[in-house]
């Protein structure tokens, strides 16, 4: 190995390693990402679904691993967007007068 690399792997719930993929090539890592997201949000991986993450340097030393169920980042990112636990958007209100015309 001569490139730092990333390591994507998706292990259903019943342990099944069902993606293993690496990139070297950041563009392309993002592009992944969004892929997996768009996978999340049609439903085609559950709750307990796992996603681990690795890291790799230049010899192909381990310099990073962790591992999250993606049902795990949907109630961070629900507290953090203000989203309802039905994927509802709140949407703020300002206080009565907000945006009014000054005369």
């Amino acid at each position: 190995m001569n490139e730092e690399s990333i390591n994507y792997t998706i292990i259903d719930k019943n342990g099944k390693v069902v993606e293993d993929v690496s990139f070297n090539d950041y563009e392309k890592l993002a592009d992944h990402m969004m892929e997996l997201a768009d996978k999340w949000y049609k439903g085609e991986y559950s709750e307990d679904d796992k996603l681990q993450i690795s890291a790799f340097d230049k010899t192909g030393e381990l310099i990073y691993n962790d591992v999250a169920t993606f049902g795990e980042s949907k109630n961070d990112i629900s507290d953090e967007f203000n989203i309802t636990p039905e994927g509802i958007p709140v949407h703020w209100r300002g206080d009565e007068g907000f945006g009014e015309e000054i005369s």
